[in-house]
Parts: structure tokens; sequence; C-alpha cells
């Protein structure tokens, strides 16, 4: 029987963002009290940062597992020129959301098939995925609509609703769905489980091919509902530029709300609190006025700064469990 659980670093790490994400929010209040509206901070929250929440729970289950997906962004690219396609060629709302949300699905299922058919590293594969996908968007957008000019425009407000009516409802409704099943499914168990140790899993006849699947199969679920965020929030789909880093962003989130880089540690609560963290950083450093290309670098280094110490924290752990 597996057991998911908080460790006391995840506690540790967990404590911190909330109390982290207090502070910003504090910070932030004051200095909307020069202009500006708390409220419209508030409210805005919940679609700009639903993107990487949702991307990022998907994230989590995969490097759970032992792998990593690096081609999240592209990925995105290739199901919002889909989305743009059928809307182009004046499909309904809905069956324009299904093909984004369907694609994204099948590309990252995909994902899965391929590390573990070829047999080759995560990070290898994906990697490749980012180029190719981007070029697989940018190939679809300039087949499908006659004189293509480097982006699709979506003017029609019927086709933004789930990124600006329903993000947050969107956003509540699956973390809240994310979590009744991590507690009572044994399937995020089973990832941690192989991210922990394939030869145990082996050993206990499971087969971790098909656990690696299940983790690439959830992680299409929350990326294709990232992506249906993410395009139906902007009016100009551009495959060649649209979430452009965005898998960077992703990972810092996840790995700051205390998932383990290697692998076998990690709860969806961290990735939430590890995204909201990041989003008020930037709306801290805005109202702060710091120059925008001092905010990236900021953002940058936070992220860099937390994934290095990560990995080495839980390299120096694991190899004094090594020696014990």
């Amino acid at each position: 029987m597996f057991h998911v659980h908080y460790s006391r670093f995840l506690v540790q790490r967990i404590a911190f963002l909330v109390v982290g994400n207090v502070l910003l929010l504090l910070a932030i209040f004051v200095l909307v009290q020069d202009g500006g509206s708390f409220a419209d901070v508030i409210l805005n929250a919940a679609p700009n940062v639903a993107p990487t929440v949702l991307a990022g729970l998907g994230l989590t289950g995969i490097i759970c597992a032992g792998a990593i997906d690096l081609s999240v962004g592209s990925i995105i690219a290739v199901a919002g020129t889909v989305f743009g396609v059928l809307v182009h060629r004046q499909v309904p709302p809905f069956v324009c959301y299904a093909g984004c949300v369907a694609t994204a699905w099948c590309l990252s299922v995909l994902n899965g098939y391929l590390v573990r058919g070829l047999g080759i590293s995560a990070i290898i594969v994906t990697l490749a995925g980012l180029a190719f996908y981007r070029g697989l968007a940018l190939i679809l957008a300039d087949s499908a609509i006659t004189g293509f000019g480097g982006n699709i425009s979506i003017q029609d407000d019927a086709y933004h609703s789930p990124g600006k009516v329903y993000a947050g409802a969107i956003l509540i409704l699956t973390i809240a769905a994310a979590g009744i099943w991590e507690n009572s499914s044994k399937t995020p168990s089973k990832w941690l489980a192989l991210g922990n140790s394939e030869e145990a899993c082996r050993l206990a006849g499971l087969s971790s091919g098909r656990i690696l699947q299940t983790a690439y199969g959830a992680g299409g679920v929350f990326l294709g509902l990232a992506a249906l965020i993410y395009v139906t929030r902007i009016q100009a789909i551009e495959p060649a530029r649209i979430a452009l880093g965005f898998e960077l962003q992703v990972i810092g989130a996840v790995i700051l709300g205390g998932t383990n880089i290697f692998g076998g540690e990690g709860r969806y609560i961290g990735t939430v609190l590890g995204s909201l963290f990041l989003y008020l950083l930037s709306e801290f450093l805005v109202y702060a006025g710091v120059n925008p290309y001092f905010q990236e670098v900021v953002a940058g280094a936070i992220i860099l700064f937390v994934i290095g110490l990560d990995c080495a924290m839980h390299r120096k752990r694991k190899m004094l469990e090594e020696v014990a």
C-alpha cells in the first residue's frame, strides 16, 4: 500500500511559501495605496496565474515520477495554433476549446510514449520536442491559413470566455479536484514510488513504463486546461512567440513548491503556492516601480537560485542516505 505524505522538507517549504505570499500581499496592499486598486490585484490573480498553476500541476506528477517535460510551452503553441485555425474557419467555440485541450493532451501523451518506447532520457526527448513542436505549430498555421502573416487574430468575444470569464472557476475547481484525487487515488503515490526507486517498483510487480505513462497522461489533462486559458486570454496567436519561456516559469514554480527535481517527492499544494509566489513577486516589482528589464532578471535569478539550491540539497540528502 502506498501513502502520500508530507515530508519535513515539504512542510517547511509550504510554510515558507504561505508566509512569503502573505508578506507579498501586504507589501502590494501598501504600495497600491498611492494609486490603483488592491481589489483589482486580487481579481486579476486567478486568470493571470491559472496557466502556470495548471501546467505546474501536470508537471508535478511527471517530475515526481522521475521524468520531466521541457516542451510545455511549445505544446501550448501547437494547441493555440489548432485553436486559432479552427476559429479562423468559424468553427463553433466549444469545438475550438475541445480541439485546443485535446491537442495538448495528445502531445503530452506522445511525449510519454517516446520516453517509454525509445528508452531515452525525458530531458532529451522533451528538449527536442521544444523545438519540434514550435516548428510544427508554424507549419500548421502556414498550411491551414492562406497568406498567413505570422499571427492569427481572435477578435470575437465568444471565443474568449474560458480565459476572460471562467478562468478563476476553472482554476479553483481543478485545484480542488486535483487535491481530492491526490489524497484518494493510488496513482500519485505510484509516481512517487517510481521517482524514488524504479527497481523497487519492478520488485513490487509494477510496470514502471505504465506508471510513467499515467504521469504524462494526467499531465496532459492539466496542460490542456492551461493551454485553453492561455490562448483564450489573448487577441492574437503568434505560433513563433506564444508561451516562449513558459516551461522555465512552470518548472520554477514546481521546484519552488517543494517538488524534488530528481523525483520521488512533491505535492500539488506546493506547486499552487509556488506559482502564486512568483506571480505576486512580479506584481510587487511592478508596483514598486522596478525597471521592467530588471524584473525579468530578478524573476530569472530567483528561479535559477531555487532550482540550484534544491538540486544541491537533494543531492546531499541522497548521499547521506546512501552512506547511512
